[in-house]
């Protein structure tokens, strides 16, 4: 009696499990795992053609699972971040970052195998930078 009270558990236990997740048929490992979530160190910063990944090595990009960043850089000696909102695109594989407050912003870049590339123009100069996934 013991036994089948152990394997009827254990049964109601994995099919309640499966009831809870998603369609795995449909799905893929990437919808479960989200492995694009995490921390990202700046490696490279790049401004009109001149590399500044020494000035600003301390630079890093968060995304949450609340669907939330948080960029953390220095500035005049002191730690400033500025937070958003974005949108992963799986089939793309990009990346789209929006925030809003002094200045309203929202750009796509490439996020693939754990390397988002960020390119800005400031009238005439170029900004680019290379984030690795930690």
């Amino acid at each position: 009696m013991k036994k089948y009270m152990i394997k009827s558990s254990l049964l109601a236990g994995l099919l309640a499990l499966l009831f809870a997740m998603p369609d795995l048929k449909s799905g893929s490992l990437t919808d479960i795992t989200k492995p694009y979530l995490g921390e990202y160190e700046c490696k490279k910063i790049v401004f009109d053609g001149e590399d500044h990944s020494d000035w600003f090595s301390d630079v890093r990009l968060e995304l949450k699972p609340d669907k939330t960043f948080v960029l953390t850089y220095p500035q005049n000696g002191k730690k400033h971040e500025t937070q958003g909102r974005y949108v992963y695109d799986e089939q793309s594989e990009t990346i789209t970052l929006s925030a809003e407050g002094a200045e309203t912003f929202k750009r796509r870049f490439p996020l693939k195998d754990g390397m988002i590339y960020i390119t800005l123009t400031f009238g005439e100069k170029t900004l680019s930078m290379q984030f690795e996934q930690k």
